[in-house]
C-alpha cells in the first residue's frame, strides 16, 4: 500500500544524505570544471536525483 507521508521522509531522507555527502567525501582541492567535486554532488546531483525519484513514483502511481 502507498503511504504518502513514508514516501516522503525516505525521499527528504535520502536528499539530505546526498547533500551532506558531498563536502564530508571530497575536499575543496578535487576540482571539476572550476568547482569542488561537493559541490556538483550537493547542489546538482541531489536535486537532480530528487526529481527523477519523484518522476518514477508518479510513473507508478499511475499504474
Amino acid at each position: 500500500m502507498f503511504s504518502l507521508s513514508k514516501t516522503a521522509l525516505a525521499l527528504t531522507l535520502g536528499y539530505f544524505l546526498l547533500w551532506c555527502a558531498g563536502p564530508l567525501l571530497f575536499d575543496d582541492n578535487q576540482l571539476l570544471y572550476g568547482v569542488p567535486l561537493w559541490f556538483w554532488l550537493s547542489c546538482i546531483a541531489a536535486p537532480l536525483l530528487l526529481i527523477i525519484a519523484l518522476i518514477i513514483l508518479v510513473g507508478r502511481l499511475d499504474d
